[in-house]
């Protein structure tokens, strides 16, 4: 399953999220036997993430660690210094910038307004002050507007390449800080993705078709109690049954139900989803009962209201989409590392999500133990 904040964790353990517990970008809370599901965002990353990361590791070793915007890390605890996706004037970063003029009062103020390119300057100018005014030894870097941008227009369209000319930019900017700070010779650039994107020309709305089989009901767009509802991911969709009492009673009707949708591609049930990574919902409560997934040049919406089950793209729905599976090879990313320790014009072939944290940890001269990744020695030199 390609999505943010779970790639994300990925990233940094080296497990999957069958391990690591984040299924969303925040925690999928139940809400009782007849209510839907409710996503809060802002979990502390001691309840989301199951294990240890690169950067508990690095902080436990004594390590300068730092990030920004980097999710999910909120209170994590094992940061020296952070501008995260939500910054706070009353952090030091923020009260480092307002002092230095990088960033002013009004402009922090109303950040989270702002667009997702405002956004990634501030981000920049953020790593930027760290690496010159606090020399980490590990910097966790994330930008957004790639991912807004490919959402809102594709992959592949001129506003999807510009995005990462910015983004190339930003890039660029962090990498004169290394230099000005006098740290090029010593520093390493792991650059890469969480996910990749495909496009869509058709939209499945499961939770129409659960409506009109009356096992959800709505007031106005927000589904009100049901049955069964769906979470949808782009690419794919999980399918609850919140009350457990109905499900064996629910099951054949929902596999019917979904599975005769245009543009379903295949319905998971439990015991296959430690082959997609994922946990059951016995192993983790935020999991669904069905995990379904869309076929090529279709993706889910969540909406509820409506006649059709399955439309073309509308103004509400972006064509731009991740959370296929991860064995989709469109949804490849890339991953580029440079610098210190980094064997010149190695060629990697293909790699793993779960390769790149024990890949940082050894370029910090640690071990992860317990992971799923491995250490990418093809591209490093020998210590």
């Amino acid at each position: 399953m390609l999505f943010r904040s779970p790639n994300h964790t990925t990233l940094v353990t080296g497990v999957t999220p069958a391990r690591h517990g984040v299924l969303f970008n925040g925690m999928m809370l139940r809400q009782g036997s007849t209510a839907p599901l409710k996503l809060e965002p802002w979990k502390d990353k001691a309840e989301l993430v199951r294990v240890p990361t690169v950067y508990d590791l690095a902080f436990k070793a004594g390590l300068k660690t730092t990030h920004v915007d980097w999710i999910p890390t909120t209170n994590a605890g094992t940061f020296h210094f952070e501008f995260g996706e939500r910054p706070n004037a009353a952090n030091p970063i923020e009260r480092e910038m307002l002092a230095s003029g990088a960033i002013t009062a009004t402009e922090l103020k109303e950040f989270n307004t702002r667009n997702p390119a405002w956004r990634d300057v501030f981000w920049t100018r953020a790593g930027i002050h760290i690496v010159k005014e606090h020399k980490p030894n590990l910097l966790l870097f994330h930008l957004l507007n790639t991912d807004a941008i490919n959402h809102r227009f594709g992959p592949g369209t001129w506003a999807s390449a510009s995005a990462f000319a910015f983004a190339d930019t930003c890039v660029r900017d962090l990498f004169e800080a290394v230099r000005a700070a006098g740290l090029a010779d010593k520093a390493t650039f792991v650059i890469t993705t969480d996910h990749g994107f495909k496009s869509a020309k058709r939209i499945i709305r499961p939770n129409v078709a659960l409506r009109q089989a009356g096992l959800l009901r709505v007031q106005g767009p927000a589904i009100t109690t049901c049955d069964a509802v769906a979470n949808t991911l782009g690419g794919s969709a999980m399918i609850y049954v919140p009350d457990k009492t109905k499900l064996a009673t629910l099951t054949p009707k929902l596999k019917d139900l979904i599975g005769k949708l245009e543009g379903v591609a295949r319905i998971y049930e439990p015991a296959e989803y430690a082959s997609l990574g994922l946990p059951t919902p016995a192993q983790n409560d935020q999991m669904a009962d069905f995990f379904v997934v869309a076929k090529d040049g279709y993706a889910f919406t969540h909406q509820p209201t409506g006649d059709d089950t399955v439309t073309d793209v509308t103004p509400e729905v972006y064509p731009g989409h991740h959370g296929y599976l991860a064995s989709d090879a469109q949804l490849n990313g890339m991953f580029v590392a440079w610098g210190h320790g980094v064997k010149r014009g190695a060629q990697l072939g293909a790699i793993r999500n779960v390769d790149v944290a024990p890949t940082v940890a050894a370029l910090l001269g640690l071990k992860m133990e317990n992971i799923e990744g491995r250490v990418l020695t093809e591209a490093l030199l020998a210590r």
